[in-house]
């Protein structure tokens, strides 16, 4: 998977709706920048650009609103070409029906405070041609609740090729997995992780631009 971590593409949000969600034509602003399903558009056919895009779509499959019926299907359709968004469903979907039928999409259905947030760290691009990128990127997502979840990381790494389709760069294969792993120098809280969801509230997560 990409994370639905980080491996697909985790941040506090309301409890998801019971009912699906339609996919929505693209809304762009006056700054260029657009959204389809949650999904943060607009990045240029350069290689930061499908650097930023990466960024963005992992972000996207890391939030409380995945779990909602519908959702996951629709923000794959958004960024994942024809062919490979089939598989990448495949891929996914247990995945997120695991996370919404557990503890932490229990817990949101009942309001319990969540975070559930990808956090990029860096990347490279391997390889760029017109139309066309290889990025590798390495990240963190945090997932945790207020009820039995203690919020815990996990870092990964991920290889996406990209495809330029009409206005978007689109996700056309993954190779994912879990690490590496940084020793934690600092020592734990007497609350545990706990404590990241007090100040989680409110905080606000940093957007990536076009």
């Amino acid at each position: 998977m990409l994370g639905l971590g980080l491996l697909l593409g985790r941040a506090s949000a309301p409890s998801p709706s019971s009912s699906p969600q339609t996919e929505r034509a693209p809304a762009t602003s006056r700054s260029g920048a657009s959204s389809e399903s949650g999904v943060r558009l607009g990045f240029p056919e350069t290689p930061s650009g499908a650097a930023a895009a990466i960024a963005a779509y992992q972000q996207a499959f890391a939030r409380p609103t995945i779990l909602r019926p519908g959702v996951l299907r629709a923000r794959i359709d958004a960024v994942a070409t024809p062919d490979y968004a089939a598989r990448m469903l495949a891929a996914n979907g247990p995945g997120a029906e695991r996370i919404a039928g557990g503890p932490i999409g229990v817990g949101l259905a009942e309001g319990i405070r969540t975070i559930y947030r990808a956090v990029p760290i860096g990347y490279k691009v391997l390889s760029f041609a017109r139309g066309r990128a290889e990025v590798e990127t390495w990240g963190l997502t945090i997932v945790g609740n207020l009820g039995s979840v203690e919020p815990a990381v996990w870092f990964g790494t991920s290889r996406t090729d990209l495809d330029w389709e009409g206005d978007r760069w689109r996700i056309a294969e993954v190779e994912s997995g879990f690490g590496p792993t940084p020793a934690l120098a600092t020592g734990p809280d007497p609350a545990g992780g706990y404590e990241l969801l007090e100040l989680a509230k409110g905080l606000k997560g940093y957007a990536l631009a076009p």
